[in-house]
């Protein structure tokens, strides 16, 4: 299997005939954390018999009451690129994926007075979560949106807390995808650090165990990463980084998934 087919199967492989719904609550941040708006959304897909068409359809419900429908055909032939697929939504930004929910939707480049938007996806079980990162054109933060999805239905089950401190010792195992699609051999990580960037960029403690390190602002000529993680059980933690370079082109996803040991007694 190429890596184009690889990219596609990973993100659409497993959609049928019938419908694949989640069922989400979207949070809003300010930069300050502060929430702007909540909201739901069910985000439903379904293929034809090939899959080589995707259907993908959002419903929206606001806290006002009012609703709001968007729909949008995924054609292989045309979306499916040799650096990830192209969504009708935005054809300027491209989704990668590893396989299993672990899968980043991203702009290619920092362009000047544009915005600059990435949505990073977590799957554990009938959960998915997603951390959207939004830069307004003059590249400073605008917001930040908390995803909480469940398979199905929404469910009454409350968020978790905030993540803020780790207790024993974490052992994780890491990949790298290039922005031709292909993935590296797995790598072994000896600990976790919920500040991979050393300070450099700001960290944020979402509910659900969601931890975020990004830039305050992205400033041309230089390098930066977007990272985001999360708790989705008591021990075990995924992340996600994007890496871009001087020139503001993407250049390098990373996925780390992270177990907590147990001393034997």
């Amino acid at each position: 299997m190429n890596l184009q087919e690889q990219n596609w199967t990973n993100l659409f492989g497993n959609h049928t005939l019938e419908e694949t719904a989640w069922h989400g609550t979207w949070t809003q941040y300010s930069p300050t954390q502060e929430v702007i708006n909540t909201f739901q959304c069910v985000r439903s897909f379904h293929a034809n018999e090939d899959k080589t068409l995707i259907y993908h359809t959002n419903n929206y419900t606001y806290s006002d009451g009012s609703t709001a429908e968007k729909s949008w055909q995924l054609e292989k032939q045309t979306c499916n690129q040799p650096d990830g697929l192209v969504h009708t939504a935005v054809p300027s930004m491209r989704t990668l994926s590893f396989g299993q929910g672990a899968t980043v939707w991203l702009s290619k480049t920092l362009e000047a007075e544009k915005k600059f938007a990435l949505e990073l996806f977590f799957r554990h079980n009938d959960w998915r979560t997603s951390v959207g990162i939004i830069y307004a054109e003059n590249h400073d933060i605008e917001r930040i949106t908390h995803i909480r999805e469940h398979l199905g239905s929404f469910t009454l089950e409350p968020p978790s807390s905030e993540v803020k401190e780790i207790d024993g010792q974490w052992i994780g195992k890491k990949q790298y995808m290039t922005p031709d699609l292909r993935v590296s051999d797995t790598e072994p990580i000896p600990e976790l650090i919920l500040d991979p960037t050393k300070g450099i960029n700001k960290t944020v403690f979402l509910p659900d165990g969601v931890v975020v390190n990004t830039p305050e602002r992205l400033e041309t000529g230089q390098a930066f990463k977007i990272v985001a993680g999360r708790f989705v059980s008591p021990t075990i933690f995924k992340r996600l980084t994007a890496k871009y370079n001087v020139l503001g082109n993407f250049e390098l996803l990373v996925y780390e998934v992270f177990h907590r040991q147990f001393e034997n007694k």
